[in-house]
């Protein structure tokens, strides 16, 4: 083989790979994962159970539960679990880093790690790697909170397209058996 013909299959190679690597999810590396998973995880076994949710845009209400498996070792968390779009989210501590795979009614799967948020809450943010999406921009769930209140609990989801966040889902959560929750349920 010559030496023309020779550079011209390594230049093809090299398109060919530089291809593959530019069109990948590629995952971004989040420096500030939280350290201590266990009390983490005891944070996200306190929501085991049924809970009602209101959408703080308009007040709509879902359902939401978390259910203990894996002798408790994953949460799973599922969301709008009275209508066709639920989704559902799962918790797990993997080498010391608590992580969460989102199934989410868009039809992708964002990965998110815990990262310190100085607040006592849970604070999950994408780690540029969604499944069923040929790129980090195209619009997808980038970070999920969850907060203790005195009442219940408060959750926001952001979503984020082409490099920014562009709305914010949150919801306020009341336990089905609570007084608030009670409430609620006999309002629909």
């Amino acid at each position: 083989m010559n030496s023309k013909t020779r550079l011209i299959k390594h230049l093809a190679l090299l398109l060919i790979l530089a291809g593959i690597i530019g069109c990948r999810n590629k995952k971004t590396e989040i420096q500030d994962s939280i350290t201590n998973t266990e009390d983490a995880m005891s944070y996200l076994r306190g929501l085991e159970g049924e809970w009602i949710a209101t959408l703080e845009s308009d007040n709509s209400q879902y359902g939401f539960e978390y259910i203990l498996s894996a002798r408790d070792n994953v949460i799973i968390e599922r969301l709008r679990t009275d209508i066709p779009t639920e989704m559902l989210t799962v918790y797990n501590v993997e080498h010391n880093t608590l992580k969460a795979s989102h199934f989410c009614q868009l039809q992708n799967q964002p990965k998110l790690i815990a990262v310190n948020s100085g607040e006592g809450d849970i604070n999950l943010l994408c780690t540029g790697e969604v499944g069923n999406t040929s790129n980090h921009d195209e619009f997808h769930m980038h970070g999920y909170h969850i907060l203790k209140t005195d009442k219940g609990y408060k959750v926001w989801m952001d979503m984020f397209e082409d490099g920014n966040i562009v709305m914010n889902n949150r919801y306020e959560l009341f336990r089905v058996d609570s007084e608030k929750g009670q409430e609620l349920i006999n309002l629909e």
